[in-house]
Protein backbone atom coordinates (compact mmCIF):
# COMPACT_ATOMS: atom_id res chain seq x y z
CA UNK A 1 0.00 0.00 0.00
CA UNK A 2 1.40 3.40 -1.02
CA UNK A 3 1.11 6.26 1.45
CA UNK A 4 -1.06 9.12 0.29
CA UNK A 5 0.34 12.65 0.49
CA UNK A 6 -2.79 13.77 2.35
CA UNK A 7 -3.66 11.05 4.80
CA UNK A 8 -7.17 9.94 5.63
CA UNK A 9 -8.14 8.64 9.07
CA UNK A 10 -11.16 6.80 10.41
CA UNK A 11 -11.70 7.76 14.04
CA UNK A 12 -14.49 6.68 16.37
CA UNK A 13 -15.57 7.90 19.81
CA UNK A 14 -18.90 7.03 21.37
CA UNK A 15 -19.10 9.30 24.42
CA UNK A 16 -18.18 12.74 25.71
CA UNK A 17 -14.82 11.79 27.23
CA UNK A 18 -13.85 9.98 24.02
CA UNK A 19 -14.86 13.02 21.96
CA UNK A 20 -12.49 15.12 24.07
CA UNK A 21 -9.61 12.65 23.57
CA UNK A 22 -10.41 12.35 19.86
CA UNK A 23 -10.28 16.11 19.36
CA UNK A 24 -6.73 16.14 20.77
CA UNK A 25 -5.70 13.25 18.50
CA UNK A 26 -7.11 14.99 15.39
CA UNK A 27 -5.41 18.25 16.37
CA UNK A 28 -2.08 16.46 16.70
CA UNK A 29 -2.46 14.66 13.37
CA UNK A 30 -3.34 17.90 11.55
CA UNK A 31 -0.29 19.59 13.01
CA UNK A 32 1.96 16.70 12.04
CA UNK A 33 0.49 15.78 8.65
CA UNK A 34 -1.00 19.08 7.52
CA UNK A 35 -4.45 20.64 7.49
CA UNK A 36 -5.38 18.71 4.34
CA UNK A 37 -5.52 15.44 6.25
CA UNK A 38 -9.12 14.21 6.35
CA UNK A 39 -11.11 12.52 9.11
CA UNK A 40 -14.34 10.54 9.04
CA UNK A 41 -16.03 8.27 11.55
CA UNK A 42 -18.08 8.89 14.68
CA UNK A 43 -17.63 11.79 17.06
CA UNK A 44 -19.22 14.67 18.91
CA UNK A 45 -19.01 18.44 18.74
CA UNK A 46 -15.33 18.67 19.72
CA UNK A 47 -14.15 16.26 17.01
CA UNK A 48 -16.43 17.91 14.46
CA UNK A 49 -14.89 21.29 15.31
CA UNK A 50 -11.51 19.76 14.42
CA UNK A 51 -12.82 18.62 11.02
CA UNK A 52 -14.35 15.17 11.57
CA UNK A 53 -17.10 14.12 9.16
CA UNK A 54 -19.34 12.07 11.44
CA UNK A 55 -21.33 9.26 9.83
CA UNK A 56 -23.80 9.09 12.73
CA UNK A 57 -24.59 11.12 15.83
CA UNK A 58 -22.26 10.10 18.64
CA UNK A 59 -25.18 9.83 21.07
CA UNK A 60 -26.39 6.74 19.17
CA UNK A 61 -23.35 4.87 20.50
CA UNK A 62 -23.59 6.21 24.05
CA UNK A 63 -25.17 3.05 25.44
CA UNK A 64 -24.42 1.60 28.86
CA UNK A 65 -25.78 -1.27 30.92
CA UNK A 66 -26.34 -4.89 29.97
CA UNK A 67 -30.06 -4.46 29.25
CA UNK A 68 -29.55 -1.39 27.06
CA UNK A 69 -26.85 -3.20 25.10
CA UNK A 70 -29.18 -6.16 24.50
CA UNK A 71 -32.08 -3.89 23.48
CA UNK A 72 -29.84 -2.00 21.06
CA UNK A 73 -27.94 -4.98 19.64
CA UNK A 74 -29.68 -4.93 16.24
CA UNK A 75 -29.15 -1.19 15.82
CA UNK A 76 -25.47 -1.38 16.85
CA UNK A 77 -24.87 -4.30 14.51
CA UNK A 78 -26.37 -2.26 11.65
CA UNK A 79 -24.06 0.66 12.51
CA UNK A 80 -21.07 -1.68 12.57
CA UNK A 81 -21.84 -3.09 9.11
CA UNK A 82 -22.45 0.37 7.64
CA UNK A 83 -19.23 1.71 9.16
CA UNK A 84 -17.26 -1.23 7.74
CA UNK A 85 -18.76 -0.59 4.31
CA UNK A 86 -17.67 3.07 4.57
CA UNK A 87 -14.17 2.07 5.66
CA UNK A 88 -13.70 -0.20 2.64
CA UNK A 89 -15.02 2.52 0.33
CA UNK A 90 -12.88 5.31 1.84
CA UNK A 91 -9.74 3.20 2.46
CA UNK A 92 -8.24 5.23 5.33
CA UNK A 93 -4.56 5.07 6.28
CA UNK A 94 -5.48 4.06 9.83
CA UNK A 95 -8.52 3.08 11.89
CA UNK A 96 -8.54 4.69 15.34
CA UNK A 97 -11.08 3.80 18.02
CA UNK A 98 -11.42 5.47 21.41
CA UNK A 99 -13.02 3.79 24.42
CA UNK A 100 -16.59 2.57 23.47
CA UNK A 101 -15.09 -0.79 24.33
CA UNK A 102 -17.78 -3.29 23.33
CA UNK A 103 -18.43 -1.69 19.96
CA UNK A 104 -14.75 -0.96 19.27
CA UNK A 105 -13.83 -4.57 20.06
CA UNK A 106 -16.54 -5.99 17.77
CA UNK A 107 -15.53 -3.59 14.98
CA UNK A 108 -11.83 -4.49 15.24
CA UNK A 109 -12.52 -8.23 15.25
CA UNK A 110 -14.71 -8.02 12.16
CA UNK A 111 -12.23 -5.81 10.33
CA UNK A 112 -9.34 -8.15 11.21
CA UNK A 113 -11.27 -11.05 9.65
CA UNK A 114 -12.18 -9.07 6.53
CA UNK A 115 -8.62 -7.79 6.03
CA UNK A 116 -7.45 -11.40 5.59
CA UNK A 117 -9.73 -11.74 2.57
CA UNK A 118 -9.15 -8.31 1.04
CA UNK A 119 -6.47 -6.37 -0.82
CA UNK A 120 -7.15 -3.42 1.49
CA UNK A 121 -5.56 -3.42 4.93
CA UNK A 122 -4.61 -0.70 7.40
CA UNK A 123 -3.53 -0.57 11.03
CA UNK A 124 -6.05 -0.84 13.87
CA UNK A 125 -5.25 1.52 16.74
CA UNK A 126 -7.16 1.83 20.00
CA UNK A 127 -7.03 4.41 22.80
CA UNK A 128 -8.44 3.75 26.29
CA UNK A 129 -8.46 -0.05 26.63
CA UNK A 130 -10.88 -1.91 28.95
CA UNK A 131 -10.69 -0.96 32.61
CA UNK A 132 -9.50 -4.38 33.71
CA UNK A 133 -8.46 -2.91 37.05
CA UNK A 134 -12.15 -2.37 37.85
CA UNK A 135 -14.12 -4.79 35.68
CA UNK A 136 -12.21 -8.05 35.66
CA UNK A 137 -8.84 -9.06 34.28
CA UNK A 138 -10.33 -11.93 32.25
CA UNK A 139 -11.38 -9.44 29.57
CA UNK A 140 -7.76 -8.74 28.68
CA UNK A 141 -7.52 -11.92 26.58
CA UNK A 142 -10.05 -10.53 24.09
CA UNK A 143 -7.71 -7.62 23.38
CA UNK A 144 -4.49 -9.61 22.91
CA UNK A 145 -2.90 -9.41 19.45
CA UNK A 146 -5.89 -7.59 17.99
CA UNK A 147 -4.60 -4.04 17.48
CA UNK A 148 -1.44 -2.68 15.90
CA UNK A 149 -1.30 -0.06 18.63
CA UNK A 150 -2.91 0.07 22.08
CA UNK A 151 -2.63 3.21 24.24
CA UNK A 152 -3.79 3.97 27.77
CA UNK A 153 -4.27 7.23 29.66
CA UNK A 154 -2.91 6.20 33.05
CA UNK A 155 0.56 5.06 34.07
CA UNK A 156 -0.94 2.41 36.40
CA UNK A 157 -2.67 0.79 33.41
CA UNK A 158 0.55 0.41 31.41
CA UNK A 159 2.06 -1.57 34.28
CA UNK A 160 -1.04 -3.79 34.70
CA UNK A 161 -1.19 -4.65 30.99
CA UNK A 162 2.55 -5.39 30.99
CA UNK A 163 1.98 -8.01 33.72
CA UNK A 164 -0.46 -9.76 31.38
CA UNK A 165 1.95 -9.63 28.46
CA UNK A 166 -0.06 -7.05 26.52
CA UNK A 167 1.82 -4.10 25.05
CA UNK A 168 -0.10 -0.97 26.00
CA UNK A 169 1.75 2.34 26.05
CA UNK A 170 1.11 5.34 28.28
CA UNK A 171 1.79 8.53 26.28
CA UNK A 172 0.21 11.16 28.49
CA UNK A 173 -3.26 12.31 29.43
CA UNK A 174 -5.13 15.31 27.94
CA UNK A 175 -7.23 15.75 31.12
CA UNK A 176 -4.09 16.22 33.24
CA UNK A 177 -2.60 18.57 30.64
CA UNK A 178 -5.78 20.63 30.50
CA UNK A 179 -5.80 20.92 34.29
CA UNK A 180 -2.15 22.02 34.40
CA UNK A 181 -2.80 24.61 31.70
CA UNK A 182 -5.83 26.08 33.49
CA UNK A 183 -4.31 25.81 36.95
CA UNK A 184 -1.29 27.83 35.83
CA UNK A 185 -3.49 30.71 34.70
CA UNK A 186 -3.91 33.44 37.30
CA UNK A 187 -7.68 33.79 37.24
CA UNK A 188 -8.98 36.61 39.40
CA UNK A 189 -11.29 34.83 41.84
CA UNK A 190 -13.17 38.08 42.44
CA UNK A 191 -14.05 38.24 38.72
CA UNK A 192 -15.11 34.58 38.72
CA UNK A 193 -17.37 35.17 41.73
CA UNK A 194 -18.93 38.10 39.90
CA UNK A 195 -19.41 35.98 36.75
CA UNK A 196 -21.32 33.29 38.68
CA UNK A 197 -23.00 35.66 41.17
CA UNK A 198 -21.18 34.05 44.10
CA UNK A 199 -20.69 35.64 47.51
CA UNK A 200 -17.67 34.89 49.71
CA UNK A 201 -19.87 33.22 52.32
CA UNK A 202 -21.48 30.87 49.75
CA UNK A 203 -20.82 27.13 49.70
CA UNK A 204 -20.66 26.29 46.01
CA UNK A 205 -21.80 22.75 45.23
CA UNK A 206 -21.47 21.21 41.75
CA UNK A 207 -23.80 18.37 40.74
CA UNK A 208 -22.83 16.19 37.77
CA UNK A 209 -25.65 13.76 36.79
CA UNK A 210 -23.63 12.15 33.95
CA UNK A 211 -23.35 12.74 30.22
CA UNK A 212 -25.52 9.86 28.98
CA UNK A 213 -29.33 9.80 28.93
CA UNK A 214 -29.40 6.57 30.95
CA UNK A 215 -27.21 8.07 33.69
CA UNK A 216 -29.12 11.35 33.85
CA UNK A 217 -32.51 9.61 33.97
CA UNK A 218 -31.40 7.55 36.98
CA UNK A 219 -29.51 10.22 38.94
CA UNK A 220 -31.11 13.62 38.29
CA UNK A 221 -34.18 12.94 40.45
CA UNK A 222 -31.95 12.25 43.45
CA UNK A 223 -30.23 15.59 42.85
CA UNK A 224 -33.61 17.35 42.67
CA UNK A 225 -34.62 15.81 46.01
CA UNK A 226 -31.24 16.81 47.44
CA UNK A 227 -31.75 20.45 46.42
CA UNK A 228 -35.36 20.54 47.63
CA UNK A 229 -34.40 19.00 50.97
CA UNK A 230 -31.66 21.59 51.50
CA UNK A 231 -33.38 24.77 50.35
CA UNK A 232 -33.47 25.86 53.98
CA UNK A 233 -31.24 23.30 55.72
CA UNK A 234 -27.69 24.16 54.57
CA UNK A 235 -27.09 27.86 54.94
CA UNK A 236 -25.63 29.74 51.97
CA UNK A 237 -25.36 26.70 49.67
CA UNK A 238 -25.33 27.56 45.96
CA UNK A 239 -26.11 24.79 43.46
CA UNK A 240 -24.67 24.41 39.96
CA UNK A 241 -25.29 21.64 37.42
CA UNK A 242 -22.49 21.69 34.80
CA UNK A 243 -23.40 19.57 31.78
CA UNK A 244 -22.61 19.02 28.11
CA UNK A 245 -23.97 21.10 25.25
CA UNK A 246 -25.90 18.02 24.10
CA UNK A 247 -27.66 17.55 27.46
CA UNK A 248 -28.09 21.23 28.40
CA UNK A 249 -31.70 21.68 27.21
CA UNK A 250 -32.77 18.39 28.75
CA UNK A 251 -31.40 19.40 32.16
CA UNK A 252 -32.91 22.90 31.89
CA UNK A 253 -36.35 21.38 31.18
CA UNK A 254 -36.09 18.98 34.14
CA UNK A 255 -35.13 21.81 36.50
CA UNK A 256 -38.01 23.99 35.23
CA UNK A 257 -40.56 21.18 35.73
CA UNK A 258 -39.17 20.65 39.24
CA UNK A 259 -39.70 24.32 40.10
CA UNK A 260 -36.05 24.80 41.04
CA UNK A 261 -34.96 27.36 38.44
CA UNK A 262 -34.16 30.02 41.03
CA UNK A 263 -32.26 27.57 43.27
CA UNK A 264 -29.89 25.96 40.75
CA UNK A 265 -27.88 27.27 37.79
CA UNK A 266 -27.41 24.92 34.82
CA UNK A 267 -24.28 25.66 32.78
CA UNK A 268 -22.38 24.12 29.87
CA UNK A 269 -19.12 22.90 31.40
CA UNK A 270 -16.98 23.44 28.31
CA UNK A 271 -17.88 27.16 28.21
CA UNK A 272 -17.68 27.56 31.99
CA UNK A 273 -14.78 25.29 32.97
CA UNK A 274 -13.50 27.97 35.35
CA UNK A 275 -16.40 27.12 37.70
CA UNK A 276 -14.11 24.36 38.98
CA UNK A 277 -11.90 27.06 40.48
CA UNK A 278 -14.85 28.37 42.52
CA UNK A 279 -16.28 25.07 43.77
CA UNK A 280 -16.23 24.00 47.41
CA UNK A 281 -17.73 20.53 47.03
CA UNK A 282 -19.14 18.23 44.31
CA UNK A 283 -21.38 15.22 43.78
CA UNK A 284 -20.63 13.45 40.51
CA UNK A 285 -21.69 10.47 38.45
CA UNK A 286 -18.67 8.17 38.49
CA UNK A 287 -16.43 8.74 35.47
CA UNK A 288 -13.61 10.93 34.19
CA UNK A 289 -15.17 13.98 35.85
CA UNK A 290 -14.23 12.59 39.29
CA UNK A 291 -10.57 12.79 38.27
CA UNK A 292 -10.99 16.39 37.10
CA UNK A 293 -12.66 17.36 40.38
CA UNK A 294 -9.91 15.80 42.48
CA UNK A 295 -7.26 17.55 40.37
CA UNK A 296 -8.98 20.84 41.17
CA UNK A 297 -8.85 19.85 44.87
CA UNK A 298 -12.64 19.76 45.22
CA UNK A 299 -13.96 17.36 47.91
CA UNK A 300 -16.09 14.96 45.87
CA UNK A 301 -18.75 12.28 46.38
CA UNK A 302 -19.14 9.76 43.52
CA UNK A 303 -22.53 8.23 42.73
CA UNK A 304 -23.91 5.74 40.21
CA UNK A 305 -27.23 4.07 39.47
CA UNK A 306 -28.20 1.70 36.67
CA UNK A 307 -30.84 -0.90 35.81
CA UNK A 308 -31.38 -3.90 38.11
CA UNK A 309 -29.70 -6.52 35.87
CA UNK A 310 -26.64 -4.33 35.25
CA UNK A 311 -26.28 -3.64 38.97
CA UNK A 312 -26.65 -7.35 39.79
CA UNK A 313 -23.97 -8.37 37.28
CA UNK A 314 -21.85 -5.39 38.31
CA UNK A 315 -21.74 -6.56 41.94
CA UNK A 316 -20.28 -9.85 40.70
CA UNK A 317 -17.75 -8.43 38.22
CA UNK A 318 -16.77 -5.00 39.50
CA UNK A 319 -13.95 -4.29 41.92
CA UNK A 320 -15.58 -1.45 43.85
CA UNK A 321 -12.26 -0.46 45.43
CA UNK A 322 -11.04 0.62 42.00
CA UNK A 323 -14.18 1.66 40.14
CA UNK A 324 -13.81 5.36 41.06
CA UNK A 325 -10.92 6.61 38.95
CA UNK A 326 -9.05 8.77 41.53
CA UNK A 327 -9.21 5.91 44.05
CA UNK A 328 -7.60 3.58 41.50
CA UNK A 329 -4.86 6.08 40.66
CA UNK A 330 -4.11 6.74 44.35
CA UNK A 331 -4.48 3.08 45.37
CA UNK A 332 -6.64 4.10 48.33
CA UNK A 333 -10.16 5.31 49.06
CA UNK A 334 -10.33 9.07 48.83
CA UNK A 335 -13.68 9.61 47.08
CA UNK A 336 -16.68 7.86 48.72
CA UNK A 337 -18.89 5.94 46.29
CA UNK A 338 -22.68 5.53 46.57
CA UNK A 339 -23.89 2.78 44.24
CA UNK A 340 -27.42 1.76 43.26
CA UNK A 341 -29.69 1.58 46.36
CA UNK A 342 -27.29 3.90 48.22
CA UNK A 343 -27.44 6.42 45.40
CA UNK A 344 -30.32 8.13 47.19
CA UNK A 345 -30.63 11.76 48.17
CA UNK A 346 -30.68 10.95 51.91
CA UNK A 347 -27.29 9.17 51.73
CA UNK A 348 -25.85 11.84 49.43
CA UNK A 349 -27.13 14.50 51.84
CA UNK A 350 -25.53 12.76 54.81
CA UNK A 351 -22.10 12.71 53.13
CA UNK A 352 -22.57 16.24 51.83
CA UNK A 353 -23.18 17.61 55.33
CA UNK A 354 -20.22 15.63 56.72
CA UNK A 355 -17.95 17.07 54.03
CA UNK A 356 -19.17 20.62 54.61
CA UNK A 357 -18.61 20.29 58.36
CA UNK A 358 -15.03 19.10 57.70
CA UNK A 359 -14.43 21.28 54.65
CA UNK A 360 -10.98 22.61 55.61
CA UNK A 361 -9.66 19.14 56.43
CA UNK A 362 -11.13 17.76 53.20
CA UNK A 363 -9.56 20.52 51.13
CA UNK A 364 -6.12 19.65 52.49
CA UNK A 365 -6.66 15.93 51.74
CA UNK A 366 -7.80 16.63 48.19
CA UNK A 367 -4.95 19.08 47.58
CA UNK A 368 -2.47 16.38 48.62
CA UNK A 369 -4.27 13.87 46.38
CA UNK A 370 -4.16 16.24 43.40
CA UNK A 371 -0.40 16.68 43.74
CA UNK A 372 0.08 12.93 44.19
CA UNK A 373 -1.88 12.05 41.03
CA UNK A 374 0.17 14.48 38.94
CA UNK A 375 3.32 12.93 40.40
CA UNK A 376 2.14 9.34 39.78
CA UNK A 377 1.25 10.24 36.18
CA UNK A 378 4.86 11.43 35.72
CA UNK A 379 3.93 15.04 34.96
CA UNK A 380 5.75 16.52 37.92
CA UNK A 381 9.20 15.22 36.95
CA UNK A 382 8.95 15.12 33.16
CA UNK A 383 6.14 17.43 32.03
CA UNK A 384 8.08 18.45 28.91
CA UNK A 385 8.10 14.84 27.72
CA UNK A 386 4.29 14.63 27.78
CA UNK A 387 2.15 16.24 25.13
CA UNK A 388 -0.77 13.95 24.35
CA UNK A 389 -1.68 15.51 20.98
CA UNK A 390 1.90 15.32 19.73
CA UNK A 391 2.67 11.91 21.22
CA UNK A 392 -0.53 10.30 19.91
CA UNK A 393 0.05 11.63 16.37
CA UNK A 394 3.71 10.53 16.43
CA UNK A 395 2.70 7.02 17.49
CA UNK A 396 -0.08 6.77 14.88
CA UNK A 397 2.18 7.86 12.01
CA UNK A 398 4.94 5.55 13.19
CA UNK A 399 2.49 2.62 13.18
CA UNK A 400 1.30 3.53 9.67
CA UNK A 401 4.90 3.68 8.39
CA UNK A 402 5.78 0.35 10.00
CA UNK A 403 2.58 -1.25 8.68
CA UNK A 404 3.56 -0.37 5.13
Amino acid sequence: MTLKINKKFFILAGETSGDYIGSHIIRGLKKKEGENSSFFGIGGSLMKEEGLRSLYEMNNFNIIGFMNTIYNYKKLNHYKNTIIKNIFEEKPDAIITIDTKGFSLALAKKLKTLFKKSDFKCPLIHFVPPTIWAYGKSRINKWKNLHDGLFCLFKNEEEIFYKYNVKCAYIGNPVIENFLSINNKNNNLKNLYKKYNIQKKDINCLLFPGSRDAEINKIINEFILLIKNNKNNIKNIKWFIPTTKLQYNKIIDIIKISGLTKYVKVIILKKNYDILKCADIAVACSGTITLELVLFKIPTIAVYKTDFLSSFIGRILVDFKNVVLPNFLLERKLVPFLFQERCKFKYINQLLIENIEQIETKRILFQQASNEIIDRMKYKQSRKNFNFSKNSSDEIISIINDFN
